[in-house]
Protein backbone atom coordinates (compact mmCIF):
# COMPACT_ATOMS: atom_id res chain seq x y z
CA UNK A 1 0.00 0.00 0.00
CA UNK A 2 3.23 2.13 0.30
CA UNK A 3 3.05 3.45 -3.29
CA UNK A 4 -0.21 3.99 -3.56
CA UNK A 5 -1.59 7.88 -3.02
CA UNK A 6 -2.57 8.49 0.64
CA UNK A 7 -6.36 9.27 -0.77
CA UNK A 8 -6.33 5.39 -1.94
CA UNK A 9 -5.03 4.14 1.18
CA UNK A 10 -7.54 6.53 3.22
CA UNK A 11 -10.49 4.86 1.26
CA UNK A 12 -8.56 1.01 1.89
CA UNK A 13 -8.30 1.75 5.76
CA UNK A 14 -9.99 -0.86 7.60
CA UNK A 15 -10.11 -0.33 11.26
CA UNK A 16 -10.22 -3.63 12.34
CA UNK A 17 -12.13 -6.92 12.29
CA UNK A 18 -16.51 -6.72 12.33
CA UNK A 19 -18.12 -9.53 13.93
CA UNK A 20 -19.55 -12.16 11.52
CA UNK A 21 -22.73 -11.17 10.08
CA UNK A 22 -22.12 -7.63 9.70
CA UNK A 23 -20.67 -7.41 6.52
CA UNK A 24 -20.40 -11.17 5.27
CA UNK A 25 -22.66 -14.17 5.15
CA UNK A 26 -21.64 -15.57 8.60
CA UNK A 27 -24.27 -15.77 11.77
CA UNK A 28 -23.09 -14.85 15.49
CA UNK A 29 -24.78 -15.11 18.29
CA UNK A 30 -25.39 -13.80 21.41
CA UNK A 31 -27.35 -13.64 24.47
CA UNK A 32 -28.62 -10.21 25.92
CA UNK A 33 -31.07 -10.27 29.18
CA UNK A 34 -31.81 -13.81 28.66
CA UNK A 35 -32.45 -13.82 25.38
CA UNK A 36 -30.47 -14.61 22.32
CA UNK A 37 -30.32 -13.07 19.47
CA UNK A 38 -28.34 -14.11 15.61
CA UNK A 39 -26.46 -11.48 13.59
CA UNK A 40 -27.29 -11.84 10.47
CA UNK A 41 -27.43 -10.33 6.77
CA UNK A 42 -26.29 -7.13 8.90
CA UNK A 43 -29.42 -7.45 11.34
CA UNK A 44 -29.92 -8.59 14.71
CA UNK A 45 -32.81 -11.31 15.04
CA UNK A 46 -34.55 -13.29 17.71
CA UNK A 47 -35.01 -16.87 17.09
CA UNK A 48 -38.68 -16.44 15.64
CA UNK A 49 -37.17 -14.19 13.01
CA UNK A 50 -34.70 -16.47 11.88
CA UNK A 51 -34.49 -17.85 8.33
CA UNK A 52 -34.92 -21.64 8.10
CA UNK A 53 -31.74 -22.32 6.83
CA UNK A 54 -30.44 -21.58 10.42
CA UNK A 55 -32.38 -23.72 12.41
CA UNK A 56 -31.52 -26.86 10.12
CA UNK A 57 -28.16 -25.82 10.52
CA UNK A 58 -28.62 -25.87 14.24
CA UNK A 59 -30.68 -28.90 14.37
CA UNK A 60 -27.75 -30.70 12.05
CA UNK A 61 -25.30 -29.61 14.73
CA UNK A 62 -27.87 -30.94 17.75
CA UNK A 63 -27.94 -34.55 16.28
CA UNK A 64 -23.97 -34.69 16.53
CA UNK A 65 -24.31 -33.65 20.18
CA UNK A 66 -27.23 -36.91 21.24
CA UNK A 67 -25.66 -35.72 25.13
CA UNK A 68 -26.51 -32.21 25.17
CA UNK A 69 -30.02 -32.71 23.52
CA UNK A 70 -30.57 -35.48 26.34
CA UNK A 71 -29.56 -32.94 28.97
CA UNK A 72 -31.64 -30.25 27.66
CA UNK A 73 -34.81 -32.58 27.31
CA UNK A 74 -34.07 -32.99 31.13
CA UNK A 75 -33.80 -29.61 32.00
CA UNK A 76 -37.21 -29.17 30.93
CA UNK A 77 -37.01 -28.12 27.87
CA UNK A 78 -39.09 -29.76 24.86
CA UNK A 79 -40.40 -27.86 22.30
CA UNK A 80 -38.16 -27.25 19.23
CA UNK A 81 -37.86 -23.54 20.19
CA UNK A 82 -36.87 -24.03 23.52
CA UNK A 83 -34.39 -26.57 23.02
CA UNK A 84 -32.90 -24.61 20.15
CA UNK A 85 -32.30 -21.31 22.01
CA UNK A 86 -31.38 -23.01 25.10
CA UNK A 87 -28.58 -25.01 22.82
CA UNK A 88 -27.60 -21.82 21.40
CA UNK A 89 -27.30 -19.72 24.75
CA UNK A 90 -25.11 -22.52 26.43
CA UNK A 91 -22.95 -22.98 23.27
CA UNK A 92 -22.57 -20.13 21.34
CA UNK A 93 -24.07 -16.71 23.20
CA UNK A 94 -20.41 -14.99 23.52
CA UNK A 95 -19.98 -12.19 21.08
CA UNK A 96 -16.63 -12.23 19.63
CA UNK A 97 -14.79 -12.26 16.28
CA UNK A 98 -14.69 -15.75 15.78
CA UNK A 99 -18.10 -16.77 13.57
CA UNK A 100 -20.64 -19.36 15.10
CA UNK A 101 -21.89 -20.49 11.87
CA UNK A 102 -20.30 -20.31 8.48
CA UNK A 103 -22.31 -21.41 5.35
CA UNK A 104 -24.74 -22.69 6.94
CA UNK A 105 -22.27 -24.67 9.81
CA UNK A 106 -22.21 -24.29 13.20
CA UNK A 107 -18.61 -24.28 14.34
CA UNK A 108 -16.95 -25.40 17.24
CA UNK A 109 -18.39 -24.55 20.58
CA UNK A 110 -17.17 -21.94 22.87
CA UNK A 111 -17.20 -21.54 26.30
CA UNK A 112 -19.98 -19.25 27.94
CA UNK A 113 -19.12 -17.82 31.06
CA UNK A 114 -22.42 -18.70 32.51
CA UNK A 115 -23.14 -17.67 36.45
CA UNK A 116 -24.18 -21.26 37.19
CA UNK A 117 -20.78 -22.83 36.16
CA UNK A 118 -20.02 -25.13 38.92
CA UNK A 119 -23.51 -25.66 40.07
CA UNK A 120 -25.02 -26.95 36.93
CA UNK A 121 -26.03 -30.37 36.61
CA UNK A 122 -25.87 -30.37 33.03
CA UNK A 123 -22.25 -28.59 32.62
CA UNK A 124 -20.20 -30.17 30.27
CA UNK A 125 -23.10 -32.06 28.65
CA UNK A 126 -24.61 -29.16 27.02
CA UNK A 127 -22.40 -26.26 27.45
CA UNK A 128 -18.42 -26.49 27.07
CA UNK A 129 -15.82 -26.90 29.30
CA UNK A 130 -12.46 -24.09 29.03
CA UNK A 131 -10.45 -26.34 26.75
CA UNK A 132 -7.35 -24.88 26.30
CA UNK A 133 -3.63 -26.36 24.04
CA UNK A 134 -3.50 -29.23 26.51
CA UNK A 135 -5.91 -29.39 28.58
CA UNK A 136 -9.07 -28.64 29.70
CA UNK A 137 -9.32 -25.66 32.57
CA UNK A 138 -11.30 -26.65 35.88
CA UNK A 139 -13.61 -23.92 37.48
CA UNK A 140 -11.01 -23.22 40.26
CA UNK A 141 -8.23 -22.63 37.36
CA UNK A 142 -10.87 -20.48 35.62
CA UNK A 143 -11.72 -18.56 38.90
CA UNK A 144 -7.94 -17.65 39.24
CA UNK A 145 -7.48 -17.25 35.36
CA UNK A 146 -10.21 -14.32 35.41
CA UNK A 147 -8.35 -12.68 38.83
CA UNK A 148 -4.72 -12.92 37.09
CA UNK A 149 -5.79 -9.55 34.51
CA UNK A 150 -6.64 -7.49 38.32
CA UNK A 151 -2.87 -7.55 38.76
CA UNK A 152 -3.09 -9.51 41.93
CA UNK A 153 -0.16 -11.28 43.63
CA UNK A 154 -0.73 -15.02 44.11
CA UNK A 155 -1.16 -13.98 48.00
CA UNK A 156 -3.96 -11.80 47.01
CA UNK A 157 -5.88 -14.18 44.72
CA UNK A 158 -5.27 -16.60 47.68
CA UNK A 159 -7.09 -13.91 49.91
CA UNK A 160 -9.93 -13.40 47.70
CA UNK A 161 -10.93 -17.13 47.11
CA UNK A 162 -10.15 -18.23 50.62
CA UNK A 163 -7.35 -20.68 49.76
CA UNK A 164 -3.88 -21.47 50.07
CA UNK A 165 -1.38 -19.20 48.14
CA UNK A 166 -0.05 -22.79 47.55
CA UNK A 167 -2.80 -23.87 46.01
CA UNK A 168 -2.83 -20.87 44.22
CA UNK A 169 0.61 -21.74 42.92
CA UNK A 170 -0.72 -25.27 41.81
CA UNK A 171 -3.19 -24.17 39.80
CA UNK A 172 -0.92 -20.90 38.16
CA UNK A 173 1.31 -24.50 37.44
CA UNK A 174 -1.90 -26.37 35.96
CA UNK A 175 -2.97 -23.07 34.01
CA UNK A 176 0.39 -22.61 32.58
CA UNK A 177 0.72 -26.29 31.34
CA UNK A 178 -2.61 -26.57 30.14
CA UNK A 179 -2.96 -23.48 28.14
CA UNK A 180 0.93 -23.36 27.07
CA UNK A 181 1.58 -20.26 28.27
CA UNK A 182 4.47 -18.71 30.58
CA UNK A 183 3.90 -15.32 31.38
CA UNK A 184 0.92 -13.21 32.87
CA UNK A 185 0.71 -11.26 29.96
CA UNK A 186 -0.10 -14.38 27.26
CA UNK A 187 -2.50 -15.79 30.05
CA UNK A 188 -4.61 -12.34 29.60
CA UNK A 189 -4.52 -12.54 26.15
CA UNK A 190 -6.18 -15.98 26.76
CA UNK A 191 -8.77 -14.98 29.32
CA UNK A 192 -9.80 -12.10 27.04
CA UNK A 193 -10.30 -14.67 23.97
CA UNK A 194 -12.33 -16.76 26.20
CA UNK A 195 -14.38 -13.62 27.40
CA UNK A 196 -13.36 -14.22 30.55
CA UNK A 197 -12.52 -11.01 31.12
Amino acid sequence: MRNKPIKTQMINFSSGKLPAGIADKNVEFFAKDEKIFALIDGNIAPPNEWPDWLYEGVFRDMEKHPEAVEALVKAGFITDAEMVSQYIKCRYSALDNDPDMVEGKLQDSEYIDCNLRGSCPYEGRICSLLKAKYGTLTPREIEVLKLIPEGLLDKEIATKMGISVLTVGVFMKNIREKTGYKNKAELVRFAFEKNLI
